[in-house]
């Protein structure tokens, strides 16, 4: 299960027959996660909401999300199943969905990354 929640988003983020340039690898990482734990997912979208309303960049809540996600598995794990395998492939998911934003991440350091405002133009 663990190998093939890394393996969806790999092949989302890098697809071969796109020249590996796919998407961001958020919503993947929503739909994965939302069957295997979704109340971590609810509060990691609660995270989503918080900073999107404070800061207006969906990027930074995309990550800050996403980097929640292996924090809410610990937090909410039922004691009988091992959370290794789960922890793992959800930390490296929240790595892979930062490495995907890299450019928004530069953009942001910059002061040029889009905010939500900003698209009603």
């Amino acid at each position: 299960m663990a190998a093939a929640t890394i393996a969806v988003l790999l092949g989302h983020i890098f697809p071969i027959w796109l020249g590996f340039r796919g998407g961001k690898g958020v919503a993947t990482g929503v739909g994965v996660f939302l069957a295997l734990v979704p109340l971590a997912v609810l509060c990691a979208g609660v995270i989503f909401l918080a900073v999107v309303g404070f800061t207006k960049y969906v990027s930074l809540a995309s990550m800050l999300a996403a980097a929640s996600i292996p924090l809410f598995i610990w937090l909410f794990m039922e004691p009988e199943f091992d959370p290794k395998p789960l922890l793992t492939a959800a930390s490296v998911v929240a790595l892979l969905i930062v490495f995907a934003h890299r450019g928004n991440i530069a953009r942001l350091w910059s002061g040029t990354e889009s905010r939500i405002t900003d698209l009603k133009r």
